[in-house]
């Protein structure tokens, strides 16, 4: 799934990234509490490959500390290579921080990039400017923007006042504000209600099927992942373990699982297309069996008891990684020093 050199937006090569650590040496004592320290490193990335194809929208999942962050400081000219070379659009995004800069939007969380004491209408402005944008285009985007996000509605507010799921809206608009080739959003949605949620995953819907943004997604909501990503990577322990189709990647052996309300306790289920997991009263978990789509069994509960609510309780990236792990060749594909 690798992108080919020449229609690559992002190509990182061979890339490794370590960081200094500190121990000490011997045990703490009363009379003696300094001592020398010991210096070492700790691998964030270790010869990491990844090409992204321009209009490609690709999931980036991983566990806390797999080096997921590293790798897009890397893309964004935050952090430097030991060795290796990143290219986005053909520039080295360190030498070229301004030059990429132009070319990227970036949301990193909670991390608010809008000015704390100004209204986010003022923060726009400010940020119009800074990236040259002509009236018309600026007030075209913005409009655009707000169509979707309901920015209008709050942008007069200091930016301090505004509730969480207000900023990141806000938050995501000025990462989209110049129109950039690339994106990278980095939990774009955490914390939001489901609301807020659906408003953001629509625009990230509208940018995957426009084909003109690279989108790199780092997130812990796999509904996310399925809503929007068409191809995965994964990284676990700052090696690429998984690189392909989402669909390849749900075949490693995470579970998906309905959970059914039922109106009172149902007699045992006796289903064709899912096999129990658990019952407590009217809380049934089914998990569906191999081939079987969530129409069939979402029909098949319906019909089998009076139900209050079904709900689909799609795999967790934590599921996804923890199957992933549970492989013993990826294990070893992911240990230090392998494929060296």
């Amino acid at each position: 799934m690798s992108a080919a050199g020449g229609d690559a937006a992002i190509d990182v090569a061979g890339v490794t990234k370590t960081f200094r650590t500190w121990e000490r040496s011997g045990a703490w004592s009363v009379r003696r509490p300094f001592r020398r320290r010991r210096a070492g490193r700790a691998v964030a990335l270790s010869e990491v490959e990844l090409r992204v194809g321009r209009g490609e929208f690709v999931g980036l999942l991983g566990q806390n500390g797999a080096g997921k962050s590293t790798l897009i400081k890397l893309m964004t000219g935050l952090l430097l290579p030991e060795e290796g070379t990143v290219r986005v659009y053909g520039l080295d995004p360190y030498a070229d921080r301004e030059a990429n800069a132009r070319n990227m939007g970036v949301t990193f969380g909670q991390r608010t990039q809008l000015w704390w004491d100004l209204p986010a209408r003022d923060s726009f402005a400010i940020l119009r400017d800074i990236h040259g944008l002509p009236g018309d285009a600026w007030r075209t985007a913005l409009a655009e923007l707000d169509d979707v996000l309901s920015l209008s509605d709050f942008w007069d507010t200091p930016v301090r006042f505004l509730s969480l799921g207000q900023r990141v809206r806000c938050d995501l608009a000025a990462a989209l504000l110049h129109r950039p080739r690339v994106l990278f959003l980095d939990e774009p949605t955490i914390g939001l209600d489901v609301l807020v949620k659906d408003q953001v995953r629509e625009l990230l819907a509208r940018l995957a099927g426009t084909g003109d943004h690279c989108v790199v997604l780092t997130t812990h909501d796999m509904a996310e992942v399925e809503a929007l990503c068409r191809r995965i990577v994964v990284i676990d322990r700052g090696r690429v373990v998984h690189d392909g189709p989402r669909d390849r990647l749900a075949v490693a052996g995470a579970e998906s699982v309905f959970l059914v309300e039922f109106e009172t306790p149902p007699p045992p289920l006796d289903l064709l297309s899912a096999e129990v997991v658990s019952a407590e009263g009217p809380s049934v978990r089914v998990r569906p069996l191999p081939g079987a789509d969530r129409a069939r069994v979402t029909a098949e509960l319906l019909a089998a008891h009076p139900v209050r609510s079904v709900r689909y309780e799609g795999a967790t990236a934590e599921d996804v990684l923890r199957a992933l792990h549970g492989d013993p060749r990826r294990q070893r594909a992911a240990a230090p020093g392998a494929g060296s």
